[in-house]
């Protein structure tokens, strides 16, 4: 893809980012067919949008979402400062799609910057200061959801990201069989596990780190990164409350207001 395609698509996310007007499509000419296009446009909405990066996401680690995407594989995108929220709370519903995502986060004590040498499993581990509960609220920018590139080139269709209250003794929680389950409206709709992220959302933050901003800035301390979905994507209905809970890590609220 030109770089004068990328641009115009990317200003028009960014526009409607801005603006919250959502868009029908991108410019005749300015659509990604790729994956590799769709991060071309996607760096450029982070440089154009402006806003300070406060988290990474890894989307599609679950089959289902994988299969609703149109990917094979894990993909990834920033996620800006005022889209980073903590604790139980309140949102106004002006959603479209209202996706709710089950996550575990690591929370960085360090950077782990772009090198040739992959980081090892424990490197990564030794600059993870906590792990945290966390949902994630999925949603477009356009008229309807998209697949593929567009949803790539559209930051993997982020809305909003909530975090709870982490644990710093993180090794001795087991991520991959305990049970999690997303509540909607005080009935569980899904159950899964970190099994469901790759196997293990060690290998999903791995694959973040060496993969994916390896080829790019490189993620800093004090940045957040969560790891996909352990319950698959959802889709709530208008005004409804959500619960997501994570064994003894803990759980994490929130409740749509019309």
């Amino acid at each position: 893809m030109n770089h004068e395609s990328a641009t115009r698509a990317a200003r028009a996310l960014a526009a409607a980012r801005c603006s919250g007007k959502r868009i029908d499509a991108l410019p005749p000419g300015a659509v990604p067919a790729t994956l590799e296009e769709g991060y071309q446009v996607q760096d450029l909405v982070v440089a154009f949008f402006g806003e300070r990066v406060a988290a990474w996401k890894v989307g599609a680690t679950h089959p289902k979402v994988q299969a609703m995407l149109g990917v094979s594989g894990p993909i990834a995108a920033r996620l800006f400062a005022p889209n980073v929220l903590s604790g139980s709370r309140d949102l106004a519903d002006t959603f479209l799609v209202r996706g709710l995502e089950a996550e575990y986060a690591f929370l960085l004590g360090a950077d782990l910057a772009p090198r040739e040498r992959a980081y090892s499993r424990e490197e990564i581990a030794a600059a993870v200061v906590s792990v945290h509960p966390a949902i994630e609220v999925v949603d477009t920018r356009f008229t309807a959801p998209q697949q593929g590139a567009v949803a790539v080139a559209d930051n993997v269709n982020d809305a909003l990201w909530i975090h709870g209250e982490g644990v710093r003794d993180w090794r001795a929680l087991d991520m991959i069989d305990t049970p999690v389950t997303m509540e909607v409206n005080g009935e569980v709709v899904v159950r899964g596990s970190g099994a469901q992220v790759l196997g293990d959302p060690m290998v999903s933050l791995a694959w973040l780190v060496n993969e994916h901003a390896g080829a790019r800035e490189g993620v800093r301390a004090g940045q957040f990164i969560t790891t996909g979905s352990c319950t698959g994507l959802y889709k709530a209905p208008l005004g409804c409350s959500a619960r997501a809970t994570f064994g003894e890590l803990g759980e994490l609220s929130l409740r749509f207001v019309v």
